[in-house]
């Protein structure tokens, strides 16, 4: 197969590719996926015969439509369990990681696993690994944090693969081993409220996948940037969707190039308006946007009094949005702990560390009382919470910081 690879910005890259994502285990190559504007390219292309796949580099690659159809076939009948093993994590055992298998889960109480913690699953994206910082970071953020248990899915084997439809067609087989291992830490004794996911890029659609398998639902689901490419909006059951755990939580920092920009969760928070992130430059390839997601959530487990404003829909992602706020961060596992629902928007700082504190987002005069604070789904916010005003960013041919 002849393959034209060629790099477009960052402007021309946010086109509608209705016609050329299929969606594994789906038949229809031309379902709708997510919400792209027009933009013209710089030649044309047979779209009944190839489609535009990304490539390690962020370049665009057109691929044969019949070799991602064979692609697709010869996936079916993958095994997982040959190339994916985990990495248990715990205070036990002073964070060092111990490998097992889908066939050693029964020894991890050996190893420090207790049943009565909560156990996080961090699962990485395309070409990560298990020194990503969605797994060996994430998990030492958890184990400072708190007394956890934290399990890292690598699927590196696979994820490291640099074709891209090969990657994403076997999501769904890491996935249905993810929600095995899951049943097995409920014949442990865990229960599916103890247990939460987090997964970046194509990693959040394996959480996804798995929520749907798993025999309780666990307690929630936080999609990291969650990959766009080969993933159908119109096709829930092939993609994370706000069914798959009893709180389904989404971070968009890269939506409409690599990753999604549509809600697909429970609650979905657009850091910045969710499409490019402050402080990555011109970003062409957009690894740094899309890697953010990650870098914020990973803040957020130890930040307090950072807060993201209810917007009312997709089209209105400002921060004058008033709908009420949430304390962003970690969906709270107790189940009288309340979760947010709806869009959410806030705001970053350029450079680490990114989140603001309430302290910074509100100033006040000197011997000023502290402001209260308000209550999700209320209108009536005190007089003196003023916003104050930020960079915003705006992407044509290159990026221009106005204010």
């Amino acid at each position: 197969m002849k393959v034209l690879i060629f790099l477009i910005s960052a402007s021309v890259f946010r086109a509608n590719f209705a016609n050329e994502m299929p969606l594994y285990p789906e038949d229809d190559l031309t379902t709708k996926t997510t919400n792209r504007t027009i933009a013209p390219f710089p030649f044309t292309w047979d779209r009944n015969k190839f489609m535009l796949l990304p490539n390690k580099q962020g370049k665009l690659e057109l691929f044969d439509r019949n070799r991602v159809y064979q692609i697709r076939l010869e996936s079916r009948s993958y095994d997982a369990a040959q190339d994916v093993h985990f990495l248990f994590f715990s205070r036990t055992n002073g964070g060092k990681p111990v490998k097992f298998t889908i066939d050693q889960v029964g020894d991890l109480p050996s190893h420090g696993f207790r049943k009565q913690l909560p156990t996080k699953i961090l699962i990485h994206g395309w070409m990560g690994n298990s020194e990503s910082d969605v797994v060996e970071p994430l998990a030492r953020a958890y184990l400072e944090k708190g007394d956890v248990n934290v399990i890292g899915v690598v699927w590196a084997k696979i994820s490291g693969d640099l074709n891209y439809p090969k990657v994403a067609f076997r999501v769904p087989m890491v996935g249905e081993l993810v929600a095995e291992m899951v049943d097995k830490l409920l014949e442990l004794g865990q229960v599916g409220d103890q247990i939460g996911m987090v997964g970046h890029s194509l990693g959040a659609h394996v959480a996804g996948l798995a929520g749907k398998k798993t025999r309780q639902k666990v307690a929630y689901i936080v999609g990291l940037d969650p990959a766009d490419f080969l993933f159908s909006l119109d096709k829930p059951q092939g993609r994370l969707s706000s069914e798959d755990a009893q709180n389904v939580e989404v971070i968009h920092s890269n939506g409409g190039s690599l990753a999604m920009f549509e809600n697909i969760g429970t609650a979905d928070f657009y850091p910045n308006g969710g499409r490019s992130q402050p402080g990555c430059g011109l970003d062409f390839l957009w690894i740094c946007s899309h890697g953010r997601a990650v870098t914020y959530f990973k803040e957020s487990l130890m930040a307090r009094g950072y807060f993201a404003n209810r917007c009312s829909d997709l089209d209105n992602l400002h921060s004058k949005c008033s709908l009420g706020r949430v304390e962003f961060g970690e969906i709270h596992v107790h189940p009288l702990a309340k979760k947010p629902r709806g869009v959410y928007y806030f705001e970053t700082n350029e450079n680490e560390p990114y989140l603001r504190t309430i302290a910074q987002e509100v100033p006040r005069k000197q011997g000023s009382p502290t402001l209260p604070t308000p209550v999700e789904g209320s209108s009536n916010w005190p007089s003196s919470y003023v916003l104050s005003v930020r960079r915003k960013v705006t992407m044509k041919q290159v990026f221009k910081y106005i204010n």
